[in-house]
C-alpha cells in the first residue's frame, strides 16, 4: 500500500520539508505529491486549512485512510526544521497507546492541584481548527463563556489564540482550564491544572468533557502512561528520516 505525502501549495516550503523527511524514512512505501492525492488512496496532510479543506472531507466520505500532521505536544516545530510534529489518524485525536517508552522526552509533571480558589482559564481555539472536519470554532467561542457562567461564579480569564503571555503565568492561578482541543490543555495537565475539553482534545483522557464538572474537575491517575503515549506519536524531522514515524502511522491506523 502506497501512502501519498501531500505538499500543500499554499505552504510548499514548509510541507515539502516535512514530507521529504517522511519519504526518506518510508523505505519505498510512500510517494510525494503536489496537492491532492489520487482519490481513494491513503495520504498524509499537514494542518487544518488549505489543502486539508479540499481533500479531507472527501476522504471522510469515502472512508479513505488519512493522517494529519500538526504541531507537537512538546517543543512544537511550528513548521520549522527543529522541534516536534504530531501525527494522528483520521482526525485530530491521538490514539491512547499502551506500553510506550516512558523515557522518551521525559518532562517533569507537577502533582494535581488540590481544589482551591482560583479562576477559570478559557483558552480560545484558532478559527481554523478542525475546519477540514466541519468544526466551527467561531460558534464554539461565541457561546462557551456563557455556558461556563451557568456552572460557576469564578472569575474567567480569557486567553486568545496567539496570546503572548507565558502560558505558565496564566496556569499559575487557575482552578481549571477550559478549551476545545488546544494543546494548552496538554500543558495544563503537565502543570497539574485540571482541564475540561472536547473529546477531540489530546488531553481528554486526563480531564473531563462536561462543563458541569467545572467545580469538581477530574484528576485522573495514569498521566505518565498518557504522556508516554503522546510522546510516541510525535517526531522530529531527523526521526522521520530515520524511519521512526512510518511504523507509528501504521500502528495508530
Amino acid at each position: 500500500m502506497t501512502i501519498w505525502l501531500c505538499v500543500t501549495p499554499e505552504r510548499r516550503e514548509k510541507t515539502r520539508r516535512i514530507m521529504e523527511a517522511l519519504h526518506a524514512g518510508g523505505r519505498g512505501a510512500t510517494r510525494i505529491c503536489e496537492g491532492s492525492p489520487p482519490r481513494g488512496e491513503p495520504f498524509v496532510v499537514w494542518g487544518h486549512l488549505w489543502l486539508s479543506e479540499r481533500i479531507v472531507p472527501q476522504a471522510i466520505a469515502d472512508k479513505t485512510p488519512w493522517w494529519l500532521i500538526d504541531n507537537g505536544y512538546h517543543l512544537p516545530a511550528n513548521g520549522e526544521a527543529s522541534g516536534y510534529y504530531a501525527i494522528t489518524f483520521r482526525g485530530m485525536t491521538p490514539a491512547l497507546l499502551a506500553d510506550c517508552d516512558r523515557n522518551r522526552l521525559p518532562v517533569r509533571m507537577s502533582e494535581w492541584k488540590a481544589p482551591a480558589d482560583g479562576y477559570v482559564l478559557l483558552a480560545l481555539p484558532g478559527a481554523g481548527t478542525g475546519q477540514m472536519m466541519g468544526m466551527d470554532m467561531a460558534a464554539w467561542s461565541r457561546t462557551i463563556e456563557k455556558r461556563i457562567r451557568r456552572q460557576t461564579d469564578r472569575p474567567i480569564i480569557i486567553r486568545e489564540k496567539g496570546c503572548k503571555r507565558p502560558l505558565a503565568d496564566d496556569l499559575a492561578g487557575a482552578h481549571v482550564l477550559v478549551t476545545h482541543s488546544s494543546k494548552a490543555a496538554v500543558a495544563a495537565v503537565l502543570a497539574g491544572v485540571p482541564v475540561i475539553v472536547e473529546p477531540t482534545s489530546a488531553a481528554a483522557p486526563m480531564g473531563s468533557t462536561k462543563l458541569a464538572d467545572i467545580e469538581r474537575p477530574r484528576r485522573p491517575e495514569g498521566r505518565e502512561a498518557w504522556w508516554a503515549s503522546l510522546m510516541a506519536q510525535q517526531f522530529t524531522l531527523a526521526e522521520m528520516r530515520a524511519g521512526l514515524a512510518l511504523p507509528m502511522l501504521r500502528k495508530v491506523a
